[in-house]
């Protein structure tokens, strides 16, 4: 059994850039969908990656920058799992 696909699914952490504040955020992801579910404390929202390295928001309740912060945390972190 290939270990990766286990650490795919798993529920991660990432840090990013308020784009509006410039404060240093941390968001918990769970991705067991064709959507990231991204909890922020005060505010759930599910992202979607577009495929073309741009981000959108299921419920358009962030920024369009903040989803890209959040986004770029996301490919960061599955860029760390590959061997």
């Amino acid at each position: 059994m290939d270990k990766r696909i286990n650490k795919i699914n798993l529920p991660f952490t990432v840090q990013f850039t308020d784009p509006v504040t410039g404060k240093s955020c941390v968001a918990s992801i769970h991705h067991e969908t064709e959507t990231f579910d991204v909890d922020l404390g005060a505010v759930q929202i599910s992202l979607i990656n577009n495929g073309d390295n741009s981000w959108s928001s299921v419920e358009n309740s962030l920024d369009q920058e903040t989803i890209n912060e959040i986004g770029m945390a996301i490919e960061a972190h599955y860029t760390m799992l590959k061997p």
